[in-house]
């Protein structure tokens, strides 16, 4: 699988691709809940990738980051996020070959109720 998300409700989601192409992830895509979620903004809080090319992050067409050889990034460890168009779709582009994991904060509206569960 060359794209995988892994979602939770009320915190973070994981992105993985892996392998030459690209790959968009709309924030429709990162609902743990698709009848009681609607993610409205997502961060990029960790970055971590290993390529023999490079891996370039978009947001509507601005390139956010450009990343060559292997590393990590914890922007969470400055207390930081890359928030650049961060209601917009995020499209990672691999080169040749790689793999990148991301960690994404996003912020999310709810239909329902969290303490009651009655929908709103």
């Amino acid at each position: 699988m060359p794209l995988e998300l892994t979602n939770s409700l009320r915190n973070h989601s994981i992105a993985r691709a892996t392998g030459p192409g690209t790959y968009t992830i709309a924030l429709t895509d990162l609902r743990k809940n698709t009848t009681t979620e609607t993610v409205t903004t997502a961060d990029i809080k960790r970055i971590v990738w290993s390529t023999n090319a490079n891996i370039s992050i978009v947001r509507n067409s601005v390139e956010l980051v450009s990343l060559h050889n292997t590393g990590e990034m914890r922007f969470d460890d400055w207390n930081h996020s890359i928030a650049n168009n961060n209601n917009q779709s995020i499209v990672i582009t691999i080169v040749t070959g790689g793999t990148i994991v991301v960690e994404l904060s996003k912020q999310s509206t709810f239909n329902v109720d969290p303490v009651t569960g009655a929908t709103l």
